[in-house]
């Protein structure tokens, strides 16, 4: 992917995206006058199109939202949710089988919550960012959605990313012929690049979706054609997916102050994976306090711990304060410290499975005022429920993977309920004007990564250095080791982690996808990405064109 990163004077924009044809459309949206969140939106939808097995139309999104100078926040939340008729008994569990899903919780009979129309939940992107939209944009939603309404009609190549991706999942893909039918024409993946251009991928079906979502906003998706089409797909194979459930679909809509964190104010929602990369950072500043290196030992510690808390406590539910909150103070923090260093508490217990990872996309988005969004959609696993509803081709998600398929559990499925995401959108402030905005994909590793970066930019290292810098993943006594890092495994070991030496490459998810933009001191802004996966940065200067980096 030729080109480079380059700063972008003060008054100018930035996009960041998993793929440059995302980019372009958000940075033309600031060229055109657009705020931050007509940026935003247009790369979300475009995202969709161009890499629709990590999010899209049938998955979830969430944005924060921060306007120049404000303390405050807004969050624009769309969560996948449970189906009306879902009940917590309505998997047969295999208590005996291992541990699968995104938290290792027990298999179910014919992985029918990661599979299928029974793991398909009330899909809220198209909610959310209809809702931002209306919030914050400038600019006409036809005139947002157009990028991606062409990328659909006129069909895009296949890149090497997106072929990877449809080889990886073929044969679950298979076995719905609307889904092969889209990435297995003739039977076989899509190709990319080799001796020649990849596959055109043409999503006609698709773009319809979109220029009625243009025409209509969200309510000519949840309550016209395309929520019929879903509806009925999903009811007739078996699934719960109700037109009554997508009719009644809202996003929602919450001013948030930020946590501080030392030096730092984060705002983020924190009703998704913020709340365990806030208790990571919480902890790692209190074992600073308390004299303890904050190496690669102490982080897998603490998000082991994270992780454990989280899967014990952390719930979606909104009937009133959540008590789980308190994960996110410093007092919770001292506390745990304290019992390390106490010897009260015991080693790492074992994980309860291997995570899934590789799904999800994130974007980032500064405007010249310095607004400033940060933005992470999912269909959460890769394709979501593999299944793509032939009259609107969406990729349809697999939502109900977010709840334990017990009952009685503090996530098991409830109707209506929202599913335990792992995404965390943040913005960050900082001393002497630092801002900045950053998220990963990647599955529950996105916890890890984020708060990992966020520890080394409050450092004082810049964000492409805090991304690209070796990083760890931690769940019970399980660790996962960049290989550059390889030195610190011997003391790790000691300290009772089962440890896994690994090399991030292309096609794997060792440690998530992170992007962000950040700047200090009303400095220029800059991008920070994952150089391992494909990306985009679209520049907003002047008349020059937009440049996808390498």
């Amino acid at each position: 992917m030729p080109g480079r990163a380059e700063p972008v004077r003060p008054g100018g924009g930035m996009v960041t995206a998993p793929d440059p044809r995302a980019a372009r459309a958000g940075a033309s949206m600031l060229r055109a006058g657009g705020s931050a969140v007509d940026a935003a939106v247009a790369t979300a939808f475009a995202v969709g199109v161009v890499e629709p097995y990590m999010s899209g139309l049938g998955g979830g999104a969430w944005l924060v939202v921060r306007e120049p100078g404000a303390p405050v926040a807004t969050t624009v939340s769309g969560p996948i949710r449970a189906p009306g008729l879902a009940r917590p008994e309505m998997y047969d569990v295999l208590p005996s089988a291992p541990g699968t899903g995104l938290y290792g919780w027990p298999a179910v009979r014919g992985d029918a919550n990661i599979v299928g129309p029974l793991s398909v939940g009330v899909p809220g992107a198209v909610a959310a960012l209809c809702r931002a939209h209306d919030r914050f944009g400038r600019l006409p939603l036809g005139q947002v959605l157009a990028p991606a309404i062409e990328l659909a009609e006129a069909g895009h190549e296949t890149n090497w990313f997106a072929s990877s991706a449809i080889c990886g999942e073929a044969r679950l893909l298979r076995d719905f012929p609307s889904s092969a039918e889209v990435f297995l024409p003739g039977g076989l993946p899509l190709r990319g690049p080799s001796q020649g251009p990849g596959d055109l991928l043409a999503q006609p079906r698709l773009a319809e979706v979109l220029r009625e979502i243009a025409a209509g906003g969200a309510d000519a998706f949840y309550r016209g054609r395309a929520a019929r089409a879903i509806a009925a797909t999903v009811t007739g194979a078996g699934g719960l997916l109700s037109e009554r459930d997508l009719a009644g679909y809202a996003a929602t809509e919450d001013e948030i102050s930020p946590v501080e964190l030392g030096p730092l104010r984060l705002f983020g929602p924190l009703s998704t994976g913020v709340i365990s990369v806030v208790e990571a950072l919480l902890l790692v500043e209190a074992a600073r306090d308390r004299g303890l290196d904050p190496g690669p030992r102490l982080w897998a510690r603490v998000l082991s711990r994270a992780f454990a808390d989280r899967l014990r406590e952390v719930t979606t539910a909104e009937d009133g304060p959540a008590p789980w909150a308190r994960l996110a103070t410093p007092e919770y923090a001292g506390q745990v410290l304290d019992g390390w260093l106490s010897g009260r508490d015991s080693s790492p217990a074992a994980p309860g499975g291997p995570g899934r990872a590789g799904c999800t996309s994130h974007l980032s988005v500064v405007d010249g005022d310095g607004m400033t969004v940060s933005l992470t959609q999912t269909v959460l696993d890769l394709f979501g429920s593999r299944l793509v509803e032939p009259e609107t081709g969406i990729v349809l998600n697999d939502g109900m993977m977010y709840f334990d398929p017990r009952p009685g559990q503090v996530t098991s499925v409830a109707p209506g309920a929202a599913g335990l995401s792992a995404v965390s959108p943040v913005i960050l402030t900082g001393p002497g004007g630092a801002e900045a905005t950053l998220g990963a994909s990647g599955g529950r590793r996105i916890i890890s990564a984020v708060a990992q970066i966020i520890a080394r930019w409050r450092d004082g290292a810049d964000l492409q250095d805090a991304i690209s810098a070796p990083r760890v993943h931690a769940e019970g006594d399980r660790v996962w080791l960049d290989r550059r890092d390889a030195g610190a495994a011997t003391d790790l070991t000691g300290a009772g982690f089962d440890v896994a030496i690994v090399s991030e490459e292309p096609t794997t998810w060792h440690f998530a996808r992170p992007n962000g933009i950040a700047r200090r001191g009303g400095a220029a802004w800059a991008a920070g990405v994952d150089r391992m996966k494909p990306y985009g940065v679209g520049l907003p200067v002047d008349d020059r064109p937009d440049l996808p980096v390498d």
